[in-house]
């Protein structure tokens, strides 16, 4: 059983749902943090769902949630998200220049 720690990035498209990060098959994931940061003149509306199993019910984490001009926060606060094998984290932003980075530990179950 190997622990692996990554980060990844992502700045969607407006007003559009994207997948952040897939929990591999055989695999289990805690989120240390999610970082936002708006680069726009104005502010942006967000939305984080965590899809379990990769479903097509989604359940919001952040629900429109407006973040300030040139302003960074935390989606988690500090509280990690425990995440199981093939679930999906998803993001959506009202704007093309938020940017999303996800801090996170991978174990494998094997």
């Amino acid at each position: 059983m190997a622990n692996k720690y990554f980060r990844d990035v992502l700045t969607p498209a407006a007003n559009t749902e994207s997948v952040l990060y897939t929990v591999p098959a055989a695999n289990a994931a805690t989120v240390a943090s999610l970082r936002v940061t708006n680069r726009n003149a104005s502010s942006a509306t967000l939305n984080v769902k965590l899809y379990p199993a990769g479903g097509a019910t989604g359940y919001s984490l952040l629900k429109s949630y407006v973040l300030p001009t040139n302003a960074t926060m935390d989606v988690f606060s500090g509280v990690p998200l425990n995440m199981e094998e093939t679930d999906e984290l998803k993001v959506e932003s009202s704007v093309t220049t938020v940017d999303f980075v996800i801090s996170y530990l991978e174990m494998d179950r094997n």
